[in-house]
C-alpha cells in the first residue's frame, strides 16, 4: 500500500473536505488513497458483473428495492445480520447460486474508510425471486 493511501484512509474530517474545495496539492496527495480503494473495490466485487442489483429487480416487478428485501426477510429468504445490519441469505438458500455479494467503500464521519456489503442476484437469483413473488417455490 503506498504510503499517502494509509495516511488518508484514517483521515479525521474526510467529509468536511469536497474536491472542488481542495487544493491542487490535497487532490494529489489523496490520489493514492483513491486509487487503492478503487482497486480494492474491483477485486473484491470481481465475478458479479452478470448481477443484477435487487433496485433494478424490483424496478422489473414494479416495486422498490425497500419493498422487496422486506418481501424476502418475510418469507425467510433474506435475513439482517444483526452487528454489521448486512443483508444475507439465510442458510437454507446460501450456496444455491441465488446471490453474490458487492462491497462499496465511504468514509464515515469519522473519517474512517467503512466497507458496506449487499447482495446482488444472479440469473438464476432472479428467476427464483421472481417464482417466489409469483407463488411458484422452486429450488
Amino acid at each position: 500500500m503506498h504510503p499517502y493511501a494509509r495516511t488518508f484512509l484514517k483521515f479525521k474530517g474526510f467529509k468536511k473536505f469536497k474536491s472542488k474545495n481542495m487544493t491542487t496539492e490535497e487532490k494529489r496527495m489523496m490520489q493514492p488513497a483513491q486509487e487503492y480503494i478503487r482497486k480494492l473495490q474491483h477485486k473484491r466485487n470481481a465475478g458479479t458483473e452478470d448481477c443484477m442489483l435487487s433496485s433494478d429487480l424490483g424496478r422489473d416487478m414494479g416495486i422498490t428495492a425497500l419493498d422487496l428485501h422486506h418481501y424476502l426477510i418475510d418469507v425467510g429468504f433474506l435475513f439482517r445480520e444483526r452487528s454489521t445490519y448486512e443483508l444475507k441469505l439465510c442458510k437454507e438458500y446460501a450456496g444455491l447460486g441465488y446471490a453474490k455479494t458487492r462491497s462499496h467503500f465511504r468514509y464515515n464521519s469519522k473519517g474512517d474508510l467503512v466497507e458496506t456489503r449487499y447482495p446482488v442476484w444472479t440469473p438464476k437469483g432472479r428467476e427464483f425471486i421472481i417464482n417466489l413473488i409469483k407463488g411458484n417455490k422452486k429450488h
